[in-house]
């Protein structure tokens, strides 16, 4: 952790002595020496980090050089940017202006201070060798953390079982699972099986794929076609998400292949996967891992159920011995003559560790130097006369078979030298359990750019549910992320691109939990509760985080802080403005009431906190007042969030923060916000979320031209804001139209089609009217050549023939349609959700035509009073992988054709089996889900 600590200082140091040179006059040399001194250090940091488990002193030496290295960005940062700019005043201009007025004595000030910091730095570098810290080889920087690959021994008689009955052709247990609890090493076996020879020779071809929890399924069956088929790869990358499934199937139905699913998690992971792979009538196998055995039953109750056991004693030996002593590099091995287990040579003693009795026999008839009544493995120098703290038995009893905790230990030996770990057992091993000891080698084993990611997701409460996005921006905000690692020849990345891919790196090491997903993206996430413990520990360790409770009152040392606010306990929090100057995040989460000039409490850590870079101060609640002014002083925020606020307006200050890169304003529904006209001067910023009400004070149009870099508009509302900015946001890449009760409501559309938006991914327009759509207006849409989607509410007098070309998901609620829309709709070939809510239709019978809806996965019919019957036709949604039905009371006839149908109608409080009413397959899979009602508008 200190070495991404130092990294990072070394890394806004040298931008700033690039970009900042002129503001840096008079100490620009004291700059380059701490810059040096910095650089030198960090050589030496992962030796150290690697070895302050065992060593206070290193430990302690490592925090001091964390805390040099904040001190030293504390100090030029703080050099740099002083005093905010004026009133009217360009923000460089301004930099100048402090520049041409410091005084020789605020040089000199300065220049001690930095001068202080290199001195001290240096001499804490001259201790390294008191203890024995070495320095990284060249190279050994970047973002890819050095794995190797799980070592696998024993498990004979599972490989016996799963290769027998993977060679079975008979038609029983078509899906075979492999079962247990994590570290239990599930992909190991699998892999171990699949390259049995036996195996290899009997089946025709052999694919593999990584279900992770963020992973979309054509990225998934792109990936096992490709390995199947790669000499048509160019032909694959250019197939529909049906054609995958299709084409999958059919290679299975006619060739004898093996699918690895590695790690499925959810029913719903299986469900939009479940279309490639034929259960019955076919030779292949499906061979699945998974944690879930409710889901392996969800896949296939007539599968094969196997679960590892764990390792026996001398299996555990064998897997110790590979990777702490056999297969170590670069580390001293004591001499095999020097040392005996139990006064036997080392040599022998291996060879008979995986037969404990006749070790222990062994070692009776030795010597009594052997110490026969010892119940543990004693490992002993014979040249030094040091006998070593036990570890065999001890060690392994507590890993109790798992090989992922006996590999971690084993790691440890490699990294830090057998005598060291051996030493120091108790405190890798005492009050925790080897769950907890395999969740704190995951994080050592992370690579140190993720390790402040991790740890930065503590800062949530336990059962909240964590914004991916908005963590996603507070990593950027705070200097996590940095592109290079993923940047190539062909494209270049952005910050937000190589954010995402941090986060799915977590997910895949299995230390955050993805909760809601769209479109291949992760839209929630949480901690298991074994990892929160362990990212809650190490944060506090570290001195990364703290999280507080209002009425606590100690000093502050770290530079992260949440607080969980309450509302008798408020005015508490007032008392920390004065200890909270160096802190980098401050997140607030308040679950209280109303609170009279709440706002007004905040003013303290407005004015103390100018270092900040990440506030968040969402749902809180102040019947009075607006967000003071002070908050224009924290000119080092790149992250503001008043999501779900109550307030009055903001304040005109707020145009200081011209280094913003994400700002959320989306306060409350039914608030209006009066808004200064100051959103223009904030030239960095990224990603705008506006209120959904607003109004600006000066009667003008809020101004949003010069927002050169922003990907992200949300709530844009035409009656308020110029329709012609948008043209000029050259990298947007979301944009969301909010027009309620306005009038002419689709005027706006041809307007944005004129624009040439060539990073536009995503456009939704929100519509909401009192009286009457009409078929003219709705026409206005068919000249849209953007990815969108569309949310109307309120009558439709008839829905036009020429709807957006690119509309993928369409929500309609009071509609009162009386043509059945299904024949306009289904000609939609990009349309993927399709919502139909509180009488949307009024008619009697829809009617689903074969072919149509080609790409449609998500269905949902809901309270369409008068609806009786719905005819789908053979062919008809093909991919259709989620379906609610409800509250359509009236509905007598039920599609006679569906395709592996698995699931129930919700009809209000009763549930229906709908498979009495189904007698051949015509939906890909058929899911049914309550629909999550936040989640319809974007």
């Amino acid at each position: 952790m200190a070495e991404f600590v130092v990294s990072y200082a070394v890394q806004t140091i040298g931008k700033l002595l690039v970009n900042k040179a002129d503001f840096l006059w008079g100490v620009e040399t004291q700059v380059e020496d701490l810059l040096k001194e910095l650089k030198l250090i960090r050589c030496f940091l992962r030796d150290a980090d690697a070895r302050r488990e065992y060593d206070e002193a290193v430990g302690e030496w490592v925090m001091q050089i964390q805390d040099m290295a904040y001190d030293a960005e504390d100090a030029i940062e703080g050099y740099i940017l002083r005093d905010p700019p004026k009133k009217g005043e360009n923000i460089i201009k301004a930099y100048a202006c402090f520049v041409a007025k410091c005084t020789c004595l605020q040089v000199h000030v300065v220049r001690i201070e930095i001068e202080g910091l290199k001195s001290k730095i240096s001499d804490l570098g001259r201790n390294m060798q008191e203890y024995g810290i070495q320095s990284m080889k060249k190279g050994e920087y970047g973002h890819a953390g050095a794995s190797t690959e799980e070592d696998f021994v024993g498990r004979e008689d599972s490989i016996k079982e799963l290769v027998k009955e993977l060679l079975n052709d008979g038609k029983q247990h078509r899906v075979i699972f492999i079962l247990g609890m994590g570290g239990l090493g599930k992909t190991a076996l699998a892999k171990k099986v699949v390259a049995h020879d036996k195996v290899k020779n009997n089946f025709d071809g052999f694919t593999w794929a990584c279900v992770s929890q963020e992973d979309n399924e054509k990225d998934i069956l792109v990936e096992i076609l490709v390995k199947l088929i790669p000499d048509q790869r160019e032909r694959i990358m250019k197939m529909m998400d049906y054609e995958l499934s299709k084409t999958l199937y059919e290679i299975q139905q006619q060739k004898r292949c093996i699918v690895v699913l590695d790690d499925i998690w959810t029913k719903e992971a299986w469900d939009s996967l479940r279309a490639a792979f034929p259960i019955e009538d076919t030779r292949s196998k499906l061979l699945i891992t998974t944690r879930n055995r409710k889901v392996a039953e969800y896949i296939d109750p007539h599968g094969l159920f196997h679960e590892p056991r764990r390792l026996s004693d001398g299996e555990s030996w064998n897997l110790l011995k590979k990777r702490a002593l056999l297969q170590t590099k670069g580390i001293s091995i004591p001499k095999a003559s020097r040392y005996t287990i139990r006064g036997i040579p080392i040599n022998r003693a291996f060879r008979l560790l995986r037969y404990p009795k006749t070790l222990l026999e062994a070692s009776q008839s030795h010597s009594e130097a052997s110490q026969p009544n010892s119940n543990t493995y004693q490992l002993m120098a014979r040249d030094q006369n040091i006998e070593m703290y036990p570890l065999g038995d001890e060690l392994l009893k507590k890993c109790e078979g798992l090989p992922s905790a006996i590999i971690a230990i084993g790691k440890s030996i490699a990294v830090n030298g057998w005598e060291k770990v051996y030493k120091n057992i108790n405190l890798h091993f005492t009050n925790e359990s080897d769950v907890k000891k395999v969740s704190a080698s995951s994080y050592e084993s992370l690579p140190w750019h993720l390790k402040p990611c991790f740890l930065y997701l503590g800062s949530f409460s336990k059962d909240v549910e964590i914004p991916a996005t908005k963590v996603l921006h507070m990593w950027i905000a705070e200097g996590f992320v940095s592109p290079s690692a993923y940047n190539n020849e062909e494209s270049e990345i952005t910050m937000e691109d190589a954010a995402e891919q941090y986060l799915k790196e977590l997910v895949k090491k299995g230390m955050v939990q993805v909760l809601l997903t769209s479109s291949g993206k992760i839209k929630t996430c949480r901690l298991p509760d074994r990892m929160r413990d362990l990212c809650i520990s190490k944060a506090r360790e570290e001195r990364f985080l703290s999280i507080l409770k209002a009425w606590q009152v100690d000093e502050l040392t770290t530079r992260r802080l949440s607080v969980t606010v309450e509302e008798k306990t408020f005015w508490r929090v007032e008392k920390r403005g004065k200890t909270m100057f160096h802190l980098r995040t401050l997140m607030f989460f308040y679950y209280g009431r109303f609170v009279e000039k709440m706002w007004d409490k905040f003013q303290p850590i407005f004015l103390s906190c100018k270092f900040l870079r990440v506030l968040k101060l969402e749902g809180i609640h102040s019947r009075t007042g607006s967000l003071p002014k002070l908050v224009g002083n924290l000119v080092h925020l790149r992250f503001l969030s008043l999501a779900g606020c109550v307030l009055k307006g903001l304040p005109k200050s707020m145009g200081n923060l011209v280094h913003l890169e994400f700002l959320d304003l989306q306060v409350k529904d039914l608030v209006e916000v009066i808004m200064p006209n100051v959103l223009w001067k904030m030239r960095s910023l990224r990603h705008l979320h506006l209120p959904i009400h607003f109004a600006v004070n000066d009667l003008k149009k809020l101004r949003l031209d010069s927002l050169k870099h922003l990907q992200t508009l949300r709530n844009f509302y035409p009656k308020n804001c110029n329709v012609i900015d948008v043209g000029k946001l050259t990298n947007l890449r979301k944009l969301i139209v909010s027009n309620q009760y306005g009038g002419d409501e689709f005027k706006i559309i041809p307007q944005l089609a004129k624009f040439t938006l060539k990073h536009l991914q995503s456009s939704s327009f929100r519509f909401i009217s009192h009286g009457s759509f009409c078929e003219g207006e709705l026409s206005k849409m068919s000249s849209y050549p953007y990815s969108c989607k569309l949310f109307m509410k309120g009558k439709i007098e008839k829905l036009p023939e020429d709807l957006p070309p690119q509309l993928r998901k369409l929500i309609l609620i009071k509609s009162q349609l009386e043509e059945d829309p299904m024949p306009i709709l289904e000609k939609l070939h990009h349309l993927v959700v399709l919502i139909l809510l509180e009488d949307a239709f009024v008619g009697k019978e829809i009617v689903c035509s074969a072919r149509g809806f080609p790409q449609l996965k998500h269905l949902a019919l809901d309270n369409l009073q008068n609806l009786e019957e719905w005819r789908v036709a053979e062919g008809a949604m093909p991919h259709l992988s989620q379906l609610r039905i409800s509250r359509c009371f009236k509905l007598k006839t039920r599609p006679e054709v569906v395709y592996k149908f698995d699931g129930s109608v919700d009809n209000g409080d009763e549930q229906e089996d709908m498979r009495p009413f189904l007698s051949e397959v015509s939906f890909a899979a058929l899911l049914i889900r309550r629909i999550n009602m936040t989640d319809l508008v974007y």
